[in-house]
């Protein structure tokens, strides 16, 4: 049995596959442990990356958190997104095996300066940055198997819509957060409303031809709106994946969503024109294939069906286990076939 310590044993935004795995781990070997007898650590991203401050300071802070660290450690990186920022510094100067995130870009994409490194939210921000990553480096990054639609086991079941859907698109989404958020002291909450809202605004010449429900909801509302809708639209949030867009495929209706081929997550649940339609991130041409998929609806009926199967199965405790059965084998030198 491989004993495992969580740095922060509540950590959900880290951890949250692994505890909810908690029970069933053991079928794979694999033990959560609170005690110092064990074999490797995760270090939880909220011990080495502080957002509160400056990124120098930050980087500097968490290099000295990990100085004294010994054993077999690994850092997590719990952020919504596939941004490095802060993480990958620590990293590349600590003793670490492994970095681990939830969803990853390529080599390639990561070389490309955004703010916040968030390709999404685009430059010309104070904190623009991007990493040409050593290959040895970036094959010491990997996937933790799990992803937001792990956070609440309810994401993972089957929901029963109407048959009727008299509701032609459901945007309904926060946009406004009622506080100023700051990464590294660069205003992010605005970065992230302009995305938003970006969809709202094209949807709103189409308003007199469809059936077009946007703004915010209570959650009762929300789920109201999804049983009668034919299309849902996800947009980014702070991160590219969101629980949205699971709770949509859950009510039946069709998922579309800022292109995610660029985005490496496991489960690798978003596949175009088989479990979602995708679309430009910066919405240009959301209203022609809102159109196009209306005019068209049945048509579509097999991404629903398929997106809604593909949930139930890829979706599972059971799954984030055999992850980290294989990623352990790894760890020992053995080969999983």
């Amino acid at each position: 049995m491989i004993k495992v310590k969580l740095s922060d044993p509540a950590d959900q935004k880290n951890f949250s596959g692994l505890l909810h795995a908690r029970d069933i781990l053991p079928e794979y070997s694999i033990q959560l442990t609170d005690s110092n007898d064990y074999d490797y650590e995760f270090i939880s991203h909220k011990n080495y990356v502080d957002s509160s401050i400056t990124l120098e300071h930050s980087i500097e802070k968490g290099i000295n958190a990990l100085a004294n660290k010994t054993g077999d450690y690994f850092l997590f990186s719990g952020a919504d997104s596939t941004s490095l920022l802060g993480a990958y510094e620590v990293f590349s100067e600590s003793s670490a095996k492994f970095l681990f995130k939830k969803q990853l870009l390529s080599r390639e994409d990561y070389r490309q300066p955004a703010a916040l490194n968030k390709w999404f939210f685009g430059n010309g921000t104070l904190l623009d940055k991007g990493y040409d990553i050593p290959i040895d480096i970036y094959n010491r990054i990997h996937l933790t198997g799990y992803n937001v639609g792990h956070n609440w086991p309810h994401l993972q079941q089957l929901q029963y819509p109407n048959n009727v859907r008299d509701i032609d698109v459901c945007a309904v989404y926060q946009t406004h957060i009622p506080r100023e958020v700051y990464d590294h002291e660069v205003r992010s909450d605005t970065l992230y409303a302009a995305h938003r809202n970006g969809a709202w605004q094209e949807l709103s010449s189409l308003e007199k031809k469809y059936r077009i429900v946007q703004g915010q909801s209570t959650p009762q509302q929300f789920v109201e709106i999804m049983k009668r809708s034919k299309i849902g639209i996800s947009p980014f949030g702070m991160g590219e994946l969101c629980y949205r867009d699971l709770e949509l495929v859950q009510w039946g209706c069709l998922l579309i969503k800022p292109d995610m081929s660029k985005v490496r997550t496991k489960p690798d649940f978003f596949k175009p024109m088989e479990t979602y339609v995708p679309v430009k991130p910066d919405w240009s041409d959301l209203n022609e294939t809102v159109e196009k998929v209306l005019g068209n609806w049945q048509d579509y009926q097999y991404i629903i069906d398929n997106a809604r199967k593909q949930l139930s199965e890829m979706y599972s405790y059971h799954n984030v286990c055999m992850h980290w059965y294989e990623i352990i084998q790894t760890f020992k030198g053995v080969t999983v076939e």
